[in-house]
């Protein structure tokens, strides 16, 4: 299944057309529309209404593990970044708390990557970004979404519709602007979608007995032990090669936090070579 999270429904209607989504009749609270494969809900502006609208939809829903979550929009940009380019974000700033927080985009795709900031009101002078682009949604719906699901499977796809303090956003071109991209981005859809069917064929059997056997070692937290998941994941997908060589580096029970730290850095370090 796929989740999304748009923040007006002028951002949605293309793609509602596109993938010919049902209004669910049954939800009082928001406007919801789905089929067999996608849920899309209209969130509303702003990181708040974002996380609400997110939580709302994951947690009234049974998630597996091949489900992806998307917040898909437009965004504001700089001025040397082209009107109706889509980007998939690798990196969100959140521009209240300057807190950064990244993506983890494992596959392999035919967009270009920024970084995106998230404010609390619209900004009209450039000078106030730090980042490429910026939106008033990612760091809430991020936050709200990496509860439910692991960071890999949450995907933000924006839409630059204006260059602050250079044009207006044009309400009647911003679903031209959707849906110019939406055969792009329905490829990424696929492929992450078949990523995440096929990401517990990645690992062969003898590969997950040792990540079981390393995170009892360290007495790892599930935490954790999803980091050690993940890292082993991402060498996998980067180099095509197994992790068995952790064996050879393979520690004994640790005694206290200390050890465990000390040898969970060391197999992480060996895992970005």
């Amino acid at each position: 299944m796929v989740y999304m999270a748009v923040s007006l429904y002028v951002e949605a209607k293309p793609i509602i057309e596109y993938y010919d989504l049902k209004k669910d009749m049954d939800d009082r609270f928001y406007q919801i529309f789905k089929s067999d494969n996608m849920t899309l809900i209209i969130t509303g502006v702003g990181k708040i209404a974002c996380a609400v609208a997110t939580s709302h939809i994951l947690s009234r829903n049974l998630l597996f593990d091949e489900d992806i979550v998307i917040n898909m929009g437009i965004c504001g940009a700089k001025n040397d970044v082209q009107i109706g380019t889509a980007y998939i974000i690798n990196k969100i700033k959140d521009a209240s708390t300057g807190k950064d927080y990244y993506t983890d985009v494992l596959l392999k795709h035919e967009f270009y990557e920024n970084s995106i900031e998230t404010f609390d009101k619209p900004i009209e002078d450039a000078s106030e970004l730090e980042e490429a682009l910026c939106d008033m949604e990612s760091s809430g719906f991020y936050l709200s979404a990496s509860k439910y699901v692991e960071q890999h499977r949450i995907f933000l796809i924006k839409v630059v519709s204006d260059r602050i303090g250079v044009d207006i956003v044009d309400k009647n071109v911003v679903s031209c602007l959707i849906e110019k991209n939406l055969d792009k981005i329905d490829v990424f859809i696929k492929m992450a979608q078949d990523f995440m069917k096929n990401e517990n064929e990645i690992f062969k059997r003898d590969e997950l007995d040792l990540i079981d056997e390393i995170s009892c070692n360290l007495k790892l937290t599930k935490s954790l032990r999803e980091m050690l998941y993940k890292a082993c994941l991402h060498y996998k997908v980067r180099t095509g090669k197994d992790i068995l060589f952790l064996k050879n580096n393979a520690v004994g029970t640790v005694n206290n936090k200390k050890e465990r730290g000390k040898y969970f850095k060391l197999i992480l370090s060996y895992l970005k070579q």
